[in-house]
């Protein structure tokens, strides 16, 4: 079922200059090219490539507004979305939300955690922990404190708040909303070359030998940089955050209420992307078994006509044996021994036509319309493939 959504010029115009066009034509219901066609049409200007990529500062004026009063209306399909849960924050002030800059008393899987740091071995810059069986995280050991620092607090709040945190083969995650977010804690960790070191002096006379030295230096070191993002996987839909980095506005320290907040809206899309995936499979589903349906409808009716043609072909070929004795009947020589002879040979070949004529074999065979199909794969050639006239 279709509805129409109508807006003004200046009203789109006021709307892709406050949200990318991508944003608008999925909250309308059209595609972002066939919004985009639509303002061209009305003389409305779009923001051109990369405009919402540069800071406010920088980017250009906007033009002016469409002259023309005419709506635009757009023909969509009405679509009943399921009312989602009102997202809050956990954290009603996120201001408040204090880090701690000494650990005290830290959570049981952070104590976890420092245990096994301190054991862990550097690999590429970073401590080699084991996910499945510690808290999620890739940085330098002189990050360890900070790292437990910000874990300790996030998960603290985040119980305060009921969410639920855990250790899993996967990695650490968070439940809220039944929905299971993976998290972990990153470092940036910059890659720098090595030189080689110089080569030995080489005197006169002297016997060349491999400085195996130079195969077995460091081709690449690892700096660390300090500069954390705290990374949610999770298959969501499109434009949710789900990385936050230490950055000009703000180290993760004061972005802390924002990110208990953003998994809300995170276990929310999550759900909304399992329902709509769930959707697209029973749909598939159904698609598939139509499709075959009709690809075992036309291999029976296939199979019948091989059997209706089989049979014919039997049948003529009795009807062309009988006629063929008959003939040979008449053709006989009148003699007694000749007769004789001839009775024994048309009661022999009667009996093979018997048995080569479907109708005299079995004629229940002949009127069933029921035949076993062989399993088979349904490939989509299958359901392509061109049919050919049966009847040659």
């Amino acid at each position: 079922m279709y509805v129409e959504k109508s807006f003004t010029p200046l009203q789109l115009f006021e709307m892709v200059w406050e949200r990318p066009v991508l944003i608008v034509a999925k909250e309308i219901g059209v595609s972002d090219v066939g919004l985009s066609k639509a303002c061209r049409k009305a003389g409305i200007t779009l923001p051109t490539r990369g405009h919402w990529a540069k800071p406010e500062s920088k980017r250009p004026r906007r033009p002016k507004p469409p002259a023309s009063t005419t709506p635009i209306t757009f023909h969509v399909v009405d679509i009943q979305k399921p009312d989602k849960p009102k997202t809050e924050n956990p954290v009603k002030d996120p201001g408040t939300l204090i880090v701690p800059t000494e650990l005290i008393n830290p959570h049981p899987l952070v104590k976890k955690w420092l245990a096994a740091a301190k054991k862990a071995k550097e690999l590429n810059g970073a401590m080699a922990l084991d996910k499945s069986q510690v808290l999620s995280s890739h940085i330098s050991s002189a990050e360890t404190d900070r790292c437990a620092i910000l874990y300790d607090s996030l998960i603290k709040a985040g119980e305060a708040a009921g969410y639920a945190w855990g250790i899993s083969d996967k990695g650490t995650f968070v439940r809220l909303e039944d929905e299971d977010l993976l998290i972990t804690i990153q470092e940036k960790i910059k890659r720098y070359d090595i030189p080689p070191p110089p080569p030995k002096p080489f005197k006169p006379g002297q016997r060349w030998e491999p400085d195996f030295a130079v195969f077995r230096a460091h081709r690449f070191g690892w700096q660390p940089t300090g500069v954390f993002s705290l990374i949610v996987d999770a298959r969501s839909e499109v434009l949710i955050q789900k990385t936050w980095t230490d950055s000009k506005t703000g180290k993760l320290e004061a972005k802390l209420g924002q990110i208990l907040t953003g998994f809300v809206r995170i276990a929310a899309s999550v759900k909304a992307q399992r329902s709509s995936d769930e959707a697209n499979r029973r749909r598939w589903a159904e698609e598939e078994r139509i499709r075959r349906e009709k690809i075992d409808q036309q291999r029976r009716l296939d199979k019948l006509r091989e059997n209706l043609t089989k049979n014919l072909r039997g049948w003529e070929r009795a009807q062309r044996l009988r006629a063929f004795i008959q003939a040979t009947v008449e053709a006989s020589p009148p003699d007694e021994a000749s007769q004789m002879a001839l009775a024994m040979w048309v009661s022999w070949a009667a009996q093979q036509v018997e048995l080569l004529d479907p109708l005299k074999v079995n004629i229940p065979n002949v009127t069933e319309l029921t035949v076993d199909l062989p399993s088979t794969e349904y490939g989509y050639w299958s359901s392509s493939k061109k049919v050919e006239e049966w009847w040659p």
